[in-house]
């Protein structure tokens, strides 16, 4: 576990209190940063693009750029442990307040059936990297 952060229990045993989540079911971070970070019973999520497993951004169909970054959120909920039960807020950075309703009705798709839908948030902003119209962040419950 890269960065794993430890006190010592009260029968001398090395309990986490954080630790980091890396897959190989998601691309690999374009900067210095976790996929996520585990802690507290917490998934923290890092900030997802449209990039597939070969590093190529999703581009030109933002409904299939929104389907991408969803499948790595949950790759790496997965890979902690989790399921899309478990995640409990999203963030989604739009690059134009004019794509909401197209993000919304593919994250409704994606969460279909899940029995509590996630707390969320969307963030129009003005420019992403590799001129990314959407990136995702979750938190997820686990364990």
């Amino acid at each position: 576990m890269r960065g794993e952060n430890q006190f010592r229990g009260t029968l001398g045993r090395r309990i986490p209190l954080r630790d980091s989540v890396q897959t190989q079911t998601a691309p690999r971070p374009f900067g210095h940063y976790s996929q996520a970070v585990r802690a507290g019973g917490f998934v923290f999520v890092s900030g997802q693009l449209p990039v597939q497993l070969d590093g190529k951004m999703v581009e030109g169909d933002f409904t299939k750029e929104v389907q991408q970054t969803l499948a790595n959120v949950r790759a790496i909920v997965e890979a902690a442990g989790g399921t899309l039960a478990d995640i409990v807020q999203c963030t989604l950075y739009i690059s134009d307040s004019s794509l909401w309703l197209e993000a919304n009705e593919a994250y409704g798709r994606f969460f279909q059936g899940v029995p509590i839908l996630p707390a969320r948030a969307v963030v129009p902003v003005k420019e992403m990297h590799n001129r990314a119209r959407i990136e995702i962040q979750a938190i997820a419950q686990i364990g």
